[in-house]
């Protein structure tokens, strides 16, 4: 079989390179079957006979990296760590090098972010004078008709907790003596908040 000379050739001459673009390059220069017909479905037994001879070969059909590659160049970050013979000096550099490595992945998420949001509101603030809080709440102003505004007033109200047998806590929380919680802590002192916002 051609392909299998070109092999035995290329295992002969010492190279590594078992790929099947190379061998299929080789092959074809020697009227041997391509690589597409090696990539091919029915090309597995040449894939397999190319597997055979690059672990004999001691190597992989994968494309060995050339003295050229930046993998060959720059070790990795693993590798540089080993040379640190000094483990707190290791770990510090450790600390360097996850601490860069989730700064890219931040700015790679940023990157592919195309719209931003930018939220020119005015920041609430409370101004406490004698005592009594003052909420302000610039964004709210004109956002409820005055039928919601008494919908929420009512909502409130003692009247319509007393018929309906309800009480309120000092925390806002709406309980009914029967069956417990209605509304959570907070409920009532927050429609009170916002009502006293717009008015």
């Amino acid at each position: 079989m051609l392909i299998n000379r070109v092999l035995m050739k290329q295992f002969q001459s010492g190279e590594q390179d078992f790929c099947i673009a190379t061998i299929g390059r080789l092959s074809t220069a020697a009227n041997g079957p391509s690589t597409v017909s090696i990539r091919n479905k029915s090309g597995s037994h040449y894939r397999r006979l190319i597997e055979s001879w690059a672990t004999f070969a001691g190597t992989t059909m994968k494309k060995p990296v050339s003295n050229q590659s930046r993998q060959r160049e720059i070790p990795s970050d693993n590798k540089l760590l080993e040379h640190i013979n000094d483990p707190a000096l290791r770990t510090v550099f450790g600390q360097v090098i996850a601490e860069r490595n989730r700064y890219r992945n931040q700015l790679n998420l940023l990157k592919q972010q195309t719209e931003f949001v930018i939220d020119k509101r005015p920041i609430m603030r409370n101004y406490f004078q004698n005592d009594a809080t003052v909420e302000v709440f610039p964004a709210l102003s004109g956002i409820l008709t005055d039928m919601e505004k008494e919908a929420l007033d009512t909502a409130i109200s003692d009247e319509f907790f007393n018929d309906q047998g309800w009480l309120v806590t000092e925390t806002g929380q709406v309980k009914c003596q029967t069956s417990g919680e209605i509304y959570k802590r907070g409920y009532v002192n927050a429609i009170k908040k916002v009502l006293n916002a717009i008015d």
